[in-house]
């Protein structure tokens, strides 16, 4: 097995030289055999921009080809590429390129003046398939292989759902062991065809730009999303498999032109965990004709670590109304429950969950003291809390920083959401802890109604006293037009508690 992702790339130019590789809709395709010379191009195109091995190359485009050429491209020379959000602020842009500091700085030409202001004066900026873009790509030679297993091919800054966004450093080693065990716990096989429908600049959608060369698999990108172009997508291209998140998922459930014979070359939907609730995946598995994947995963451990898989949904195993499973650890990935004092939780049992794998980050990007906390004795500390049943399925209980205080006991707020999300005048539901004189967190519910009506605090008071202990019903209700979500649908929950408390003086 090779640690090298642009050996997982040659192999595949080898043995499927004329198959499809990526298609951009809308926009090129490149076989194997092109994209492999391509990444060659590019390589020595960034090496004659100063690039070398130990280096960074930012990345800032729509979804496209630039992504490949940075990511593979970046990987060749043993560089790491650093994808940027398109959603960042100037000022945001500004200091993850000071943190990283690339070498270069692969653009769309949208966002090449907002770069060039942001990054340094030694960056070289490259507008990606611009006309000197080309030219170079036409003339670079040859470059030496210098990669090295170790070497860091991705930082990805995490999407600071909870503070600061820090950079993940992802080695190729644990860039190609995660294709390795993505493509066996979810079966993949040379005719798959994969749809990118998230942004590549996230963790989940950009490591599919490597996991799908492991045996020539298909690439195809939506540039944007909208739920009847990628409905119209996945039928044209005969998509086999795709990642979606629950915001999407809603949209084409909810779009007056769904039809499930669309969805007929559907082999697995991958979706995740976060903001997914069971009524939502009661509802895809009545309606999708196809099986469905539920990934847990952290940028930090190289994505999915946990999953519930096709058989498991069919079973109906580890799905109720009291919360969804994020399923068992994947083939690689070893998943422990630690309590407070540090020993194994017993069953049903919440504690910490922390993740021993192979594909762990090396490090968070110029902060050892972060990452020493983050690691400890080869332990990934989550900061995610859960419990695991006695069947051996794994649930979320909320984010260890996001555990609610009330009166001295611990009430985690996904369980309470779940519930909610099924209340008929709830359309969106987040959970918070506010300060409180009397109880010391006050369970807060902030809600996006379904309908004109929004539902009281008793209503919901009520719905929850139905289903779980006393203590666990809301005692502030916030209606909101909206929940603050980063770009992958999580709700920033720390945005939410930092204006409320605010306007709470």
């Amino acid at each position: 097995m090779s640690a090298l992702v642009t050996d997982l790339l040659n192999r595949s130019a080898r043995l499927y030289p004329q198959r499809q590789a990526v298609q951009i809709v809308g926009g090129p395709s490149l076989t194997y055999a092109e994209l492999s010379q391509r990444v060659e191009g590019v390589a020595a195109l960034l090496a004659r921009t100063g690039v070398e091995r130990g280096d960074r190359v930012a990345v800032m485009a729509p979804a496209g080809l630039a992504f490949f050429d940075a990511y593979l491209g970046a990987a060749r020379l043993g560089a790491a590429a650093v994808p940027l959000s398109t959603r960042l602020a100037p000022a945001e842009v500004a200091r993850q390129l000071a943190d990283a500091d690339p070498r270069a700085a692969i653009v769309g030409p949208e966002f090449g003046e907002m770069v060039a202001r942001a990054g340094s004066t030694e960056m070289a900026l490259l507008e990606h398939d611009g006309a000197e873009y080309r030219r170079l790509l036409s003339t670079s030679g040859p470059v030496p292989p210098e990669a090295r297993p170790e070497d860091i091919g991705l930082i990805i800054y995490t999407s600071g759902t909870t503070g600061d966004p820090k950079g993940v450093c992802l080695s190729q080693r644990a860039l190609t062991f995660n294709a390795f065990v993505s493509a066996v716990s979810q079966g993949l096989v040379p005719t798959d065809v994969y749809l990118s429908a998230t942004p590549l600049y996230h963790a989940s959608a950009g490591l599919r730009i490597i996991t799908m060369l492991v045996d020539g698999q298909g690439h195809v990108v939506l540039p944007s999303f909208n739920p009847e172009d990628a409905m119209r997508t996945i039928f044209e291209t005969g998509v086999t498999t795709t990642i979606m998140v629950a915001t999407q998922l809603q949209r084409i459930l909810d779009s007056p032109d769904f039809d499930p014979d669309l969805f007929r070359s559907m082999r697995l939907l991958l979706y995740g965990a976060a903001s997914t609730r069971s009524n939502l995946v009661e509802r895809m598995m009545a309606s999708l004709p196809c099986g469905l994947y539920h990934g847990y995963g952290l940028t930090e451990a190289t994505a999915v670590c946990a999953a519930l898989g096709p058989e498991d949904h069919e079973r109906r195993a580890g799905i109720t109304s009291a919360g969804l499973s994020i399923g068992r650890p994947i083939v690689g990935v070893d998943i422990r429950i630690e309590t407070r004092e540090g020993n194994d939780a017993e069953p049903d049992q919440v504690g910490e969950l922390l993740v021993r794998t192979p594909k762990l980050m090396s490090g968070y990007w110029g902060q050892p003291q972060a990452t020493s906390q983050a690691i400890r004795n080869g332990w990934l500390h989550t900061g995610d809390l859960g419990y695991r049943d006695r069947q051996g399925h794994l649930y979320l209980s909320g984010r260890l920083k996001e555990l609610i205080i009330s009166g001295g006991v611990n009430i985690y707020p996904p369980q309470i959401e779940n519930v909610l999300s099924h209340h008929p005048l709830v359309d969106q539901i987040a959970v918070i802890g506010l300060p409180d004189r009397q109880w010391g967190e006050a369970v807060t519910a902030v809600v996006v109604p379904r309908e004109e009506r929004a539902p009281t605090l008793e209503d919901l008071a009520e719905w929850v006293g139905a289903h779980l202990a006393s203590h666990m019903k809301p005692k502030r209700l916030i209606i909101a037009d909206r929940l603050p979500r980063s770009a992958t649908g999580k709700i920033q929950k720390h945005l939410l508690v930092e204006m409320h408390t605010r306007q709470m003086g």
